[in-house]
């Protein structure tokens, strides 16, 4: 079936998916029969689907075309076009967990680049008003998206049936030639989360045309095999000092397991050609990133080194970052060595980093160097490199490594008496525009690299980053082939850019770019949303800000990309055709609520496409808590959540506008969580606030409240059976891949910062599993057989429906093959669909027994 994995448009994998779901065995199905029977539920076996009206959904392409990924010639934009969804075939196949990392072997790459992504791409050109479809095969899946330098082709990975390859796409005409006949080696090397919108770490283009990456190395030889027997027991010890961990599936097991790890992303950096042989670069290495000078001339890789770790995942074991030379291979410098990092358990909101030593190494754009900071040593001169006396009074320093990249090539460009969190450079080298931080402010501060401002000047003060109403934007931004990024600065050099999100206190943001005088700091405004729909700044397209890509979008309006001009121009370059029109239309009413400790509280309600004025309907409320450690930080994480202007994307996962076709309503209340040790208030907090949500829900006049159930994903599944535990409100319940025995999750979870052993009440008054005598609404349960979460392992709601069943409760859990923890198999999805439908038709709308919205036979018409 995998002949089939990348073909779209999508109705021809629902198609396959519907011919070849797999029957449940007769003695299964008979031994389910029976247990149902018994119950009382008469829950269908197999897999069964949700009526015409989901599967159409389901069989609806939902791309479009968002012009924000333009090549360096400022002309093509390249669409990528992805799925949710594969098919339980391509889920099911063999992968390898090991230490979080996971695996298709036989391709050599990360399991989710089998099922899900990107699929297809399209160029579009600005100059021509016209799009260029892409030329690929049929079973492909794409990823790590780069532009050559000169912007008339793109490079990719495609991932084949058998193996990886790296392809090259022209703009001119949609062909694709393959770069080479290497075997990519992408398991830890990808970018593919980004989806297309994040420049790649293991694809880098030379100024010749060639490309760098990471393949399979020639004395790579057969995976290791598993030993025969035993070579003694398993040991866990503890560590020197306290080292607590969260709770993760999919750890490294034994040394066979490490052996297996190192095999699977051990590569070799080569330069590939079309029509030439792969010229390695270097020794073999556990590779996991990539960057190319701006020259071509050094490379800086970062690579995994042992020991590895069985209590922590992979992002925690060692790493070495070193300089290249791309010609001879040899390492040059070595500019960072990481050591394992095993405990830690995270939790509380925001974080950061610290410590002393050399950090964020990248290329100066200029081509100048290697671009790092590090802050002075303690004693002696700053700026001679020989550090300052104390500790708190040392400064941060702005520093430059020059090739050959010996002890000797460093030398101190600027320094700051505060924090330096990070520094973006101008195309030509002469700017540097320093993000620094004091006492939780931040400020953007200016240094000339000409020898005219060695000092630096302030161009944005300090200012609170957490008041979402008063933020000035951020450095606009661009990057080049590479995906080494620069700031955007005016022809003339005398102005930089602010990009802002133009956040209001109605939640209807107004995003804005200002010009910034680098000699004074004053702004001008250039361009600014609109108050009635959802205007973004999506790219430059002239150093001086006279033409720019827009988006706009509202409530009721499909998303555009349009070309805006200073002199009042709009054109709609795009013309998206709206996939899912009678979803677009549905009305939406946004709602504020007060809970009884007076905290303001914004919901939405969205009502059925067939909803008829003047009448109450059945809803879903669909709710994910959050923990904030005051007021303040609820509300202006609130006003940054919110935006009562953007359209609503569909989504076949969690909670989704599919409701919408099948009579109900859906609820989206926030329910946050407020206090300096929030969850000390976790039950009280959200058991006011859904009481408050309901009544002003009420009050609206569109949602019979005596038919009313709750849905939650994850922690909103955590979140759904504490409801359902702790309220008499809802009919019905939906939970997924949960957690609900927080004695399962003892170092800490969600943003909870302590142990059980510091707060053991808080971790048991959280638990509905404990609860489990009080939940007296029906609950249906769904997981992931192959959960990769931390803390959410299938055996959570396993002992659930365990504790229920011996309970007499009314509860069901549907556990997924193969699934991780969103299901991605489009089977499973409409199985799920036409379940949670069923559900809720049967004890929330009270829709009877004949009525039921689902077919059993899914291999039939």
């Amino acid at each position: 079936m995998r002949n089939f994995r990348g073909l779209r448009p999508i109705p021809f994998v629902l198609a396959l998916a519907l011919t070849v779901a797999p029957p449940a065995t007769l003695d299964a199905q008979e031994a389910r029969e029976a247990d149902d029977a018994a119950s009382g539920l008469d829950i269908p076996g197999g897999y069964i689907l949700p009526d015409q009206a989901v599967q159409d959904l389901f069989a609806t392409d939902p791309n479009y075309a968002t012009l924000d990924h333009m090549s360096p010639d400022g002309d093509h934009f390249v669409i990528p076009l992805s799925t949710e969804l594969g098919t339980l075939a391509e889920v099911g196949e063999e992968t390898l967990r090991l230490g979080m990392l996971e695996i298709r072997a036989r391709a050599d790459r990360p399991w989710h680049l089998d099922i899900y992504g990107l699929y297809g791409l399209r160029f579009y050109s600005l100059s021509e008003r016209s799009f260029t479809d892409v030329d690929l095969p049929a079973g492909v899946y794409l990823s790590d998206l780069m532009w050559s330098q000169d912007g008339s082709r793109l490079a990719f990975l495609a991932h084949l049936e058998e193996r990886t390859e790296v392809w090259i796409a022209d703009t001119g005409d949609g062909r694709v030639t393959p770069a080479g006949d290497a075997h990519v080696i992408s398991t830890i090397g990808t970018s593919s989360r980004g989806q297309g919108s994040a420049p790649s770490r293991m694809l880098q283009w030379t100024p010749s045309g060639s490309i760098l990456t990471l393949a399979a190395p020639t004395d790579r030889g057969a995976a290791p095999p598993a030993p025969m027997l035993p070579s003694g027991p398993t040991i866990r010890h503890t560590r020197a000092s306290a080292t607590p961990t969260r709770t993760m599936p999919f750890l490294l097991e034994d040394a066979h397991g490490a052996e297996l790890f190192e095999y699977y992303t051990r590569s070799q950096i080569v330069e590939l050609a079309p029509g030439r042989p792969a010229r390695a670069i270097g020794e073999p290495g556990m590779w996991e990133s990539l960057s190319l000078s701006p020259d071509g001339h050094h490379v800086i890789g970062t690579r995994l080194t042992r020991p590895f770790s069985y209590i922590a995942s992979y992002t925690s074991f060692p790493r070495v970052t070193e300089v290249l030379d791309v010609e001879s291979g040899e390492v040059l410098a070595t500019l960072e060595e990481r050591e394992l990092r095993e405990g830690g358990r995270g939790g509380g909101p925001g974080g950061g980093g610290g410590g002393n030593d050399p950090r964020a190494w990248s290329w100066r754009p200029d081509g100048s160097g290697i671009a790092y900071l590090h802050r002075a040593p303690a004693g002696g001169d700053a700026e001679s490199g020989e550090g300052s006396d104390g500790d708190e009074d040392r400064p941060d320093r702005i520093m430059l490594l020059r090739a050959p990249f010996g002890d000797g090539d460093a030398e101190v460009v600027a320094t700051s008496d505060d924090r330096i969190s990070g520094v973006t450079y101008s195309a030509d080298g002469r700017h540097a525009f320093a993000d620094v931080r004091r006492d939780g402010d931040a400020a953007l501060v200016h240094y000339g690299l000409g020898g005219n401002d060695p000092e630096g000047h302030t161009l944005v003060p300090l200012h609170d980053p957490g008041d979402a109403l008063e933020l000035p934007g951020d450095l606009l931004t661009a990057r080049a082939g590479n995906g080494i990024e620069y700031a955007w600065v005016s022809s003339d050099g005398g102005n930089a850019y602010l990009r802002g999100d133009g956040l209001k206190e109605d939640f209807r943001p107004q995003p804005f770019v200002d010009r910034l005088s680098i000699p004074d700091g004053s702004t001008e405004r250039m361009f600014e949303g609109s108050r009635d729909s959802f205007d973004q700044p999506l790219v430059p397209l002239d150093a001086d800000l006279e033409r720019m890509v827009v988006s706009r979008e509202g409530k009721n309006t499909f998303p555009d990309s349009y070309l805006w001009s200073r002199d009042g121009g709009m054109e709609n370059l795009t013309r998206n055709v709206d996939p899912f029109p009678q979803l677009t239309a549905a009305r939406r009413i946004d709602f504020e609520f007060s809970r009884r400790d007076g905290l303001e509280i914004q919901g939405r309600v969205s009502l059925p496409v067939d909803y008829v004025e003047g009448t109450r309907v059945p809803a879903i409320f669909w709710t994910y808590p959050r923990e904030y450690r005051s007021e303040d930080d609820f509300d202006n994480a609130t006003i940054r959540a919110r935006n009562h202007n953007a359209y609503t994307n569909v989504t076949w996962l969690r909670w989704s506008d599919i409701w919408l076709t099948q009579g109900y309503a859906l609820v989206y209340p926030d329910i946050p969580i407020v206090g300096e040790n929030y969850n000390d208030y976790y039950i009280a907090n959200m058991v006011d606030g859904m009481y408050a949500a309901m009544r002003a829900v009420d009050a609206l006049g569109v949602i019979d409240m005596d038919r009313i159930g709750h849905g939650g994903h994850s922690y909103g599944a955590f979140a759904t059976a504490n409801f359902l535990a702790h309220t008499p409100f809802f009919k019905a319940g939906i939970a997924g891949d949960g957690a609900y025995n927080r004695s399962l999750t003892p170092m800490g979870f969600q943003a909870e910062p302590r142990d059980i052993w510091e707060a053991p009440h808080i971790y048991m008054e959280m638990s509905p599993f404990f609860k489990a005598d009080q939940i007296n609404t029906p609950l249906l349960l769904y997981h992931g057989a192959d959960d990769n979460n931390s803390g959410t392992y299938p055996i959570q709601s396993r002992r659930m429906i365990q504790a229920l069943t011996g309970l007499g409760k009314t509860a069901a859990l549907f556990e997924y093959p193969f699934e991780s923890h969103t299901p991605r198999a489009i089977e499973n999805n409409l199985d799920m669909w036409a379940r949670w439908i069923d559900w809720f038709d049967r004890y929330v709308k009270g829709t009877s027994e004949g009525d039921a919205r689902t077919t059993t036979d899914a291999g039939r018409e």
